[in-house]
């Protein structure tokens, strides 16, 4: 910072620290001195608009996400009966589906019904483009509208970027965290597979949080795909083949 003429704002300075509750106990007192003051851990902070908690469950920021959403939906709401169904189409993608879908690879492995409080959003959002009722069954208007699920929606871009790190799409450091399958038989079926990825072993009572890390959890959803979809020969077909495969689930 000083060799760049930069100060920090103390006041807008704040940082967290990521560990498992069962582990707070053992975590002695941490404050960060920025210039003349002291800073306390916080339990969560927000960055490049997303909201991290020291539990990295990501439940602060999907009760963030989903106030913002219903705040937007409540308002197209208001003017659906001056909108054509095109733009009403429109609005709600810019407005809501493009909020669902930032950022949204961090939400992969997080609970049931954090993820249902996402899909009620969707199913208000699809449901207003079609002037359907409130009781009205969702599934047939996403399907008419092409849209994946929730939890569909994130694991379609965890495995894009999947498919980009095996073709060099992304920066090393993302790549580096995953490894092509090597069997220990060449003579095994699985040899003649040149995409199936290698899936690290997890320390038993490390299990729960490292089941949720990006070099563990994603080679497993990967390997699952088809063998089809995963020997696309370029982003498009591979994207065009994944979202079909997804729909069928």
């Amino acid at each position: 910072m000083t060799t760049n003429f930069l100060k920090f704002n103390e006041d807008k300075t704040e940082f967290f620290i990521a560990i498992a509750e069962h582990l707070k106990c053992h975590l002695p007192p941490v404050r960060l001195r920025v210039g003349d003051k002291f800073i306390p851990p916080a339990d969560k902070v927000r960055n490049l608009g997303v909201v991290f908690d020291s539990a990295m469950c990501m439940k602060p920021h999907i009760t963030s996400l989903c106030s913002g959403l219903n705040l937007q939906l409540r308002n197209i709401t208001r003017i659906r009966k001056y909108l054509d169904h095109n733009t009403c189409h429109l609005v709600v993608r810019a407005l809501v589906l493009s909020r669902l879908d930032y950022g949204n690879a961090l939400l992969f492995g997080s609970t049931s019904s954090d993820l249902q409080r996402l899909q009620r959003i969707q199913n208000w959002a699809a449901k207003l483009i079609h002037r359907a009722q409130k009781r009205d069954h969702a599934t047939p208007y996403l399907q008419e509208l092409h849209w994946l699920p929730i939890r569909e929606r994130i694991t379609f871009k965890i495995m894009v970027y999947i498919f980009k790190c095996l073709h060099g799409l992304v920066p090393g450091y993302l790549s580096s965290c995953l490894q092509l399958y090597h069997p220990a038989r060449p003579s095994l079926r699985s040899a003649s597979d040149a995409t199936r990825l290698s899936v690290p072993n997890t320390r038993r009572h490390l299990h729960f949080a490292s089941n949720r890390t990006f070099s563990y959890t994603v080679p497993k959803s990967w390997n699952a795909l088809p063998k089809s979809v995963r020997n696309s020969d370029s982003i498009s077909s591979f994207k065009r083949s994944l979202k079909t495969q997804l729909f069928m689930h």
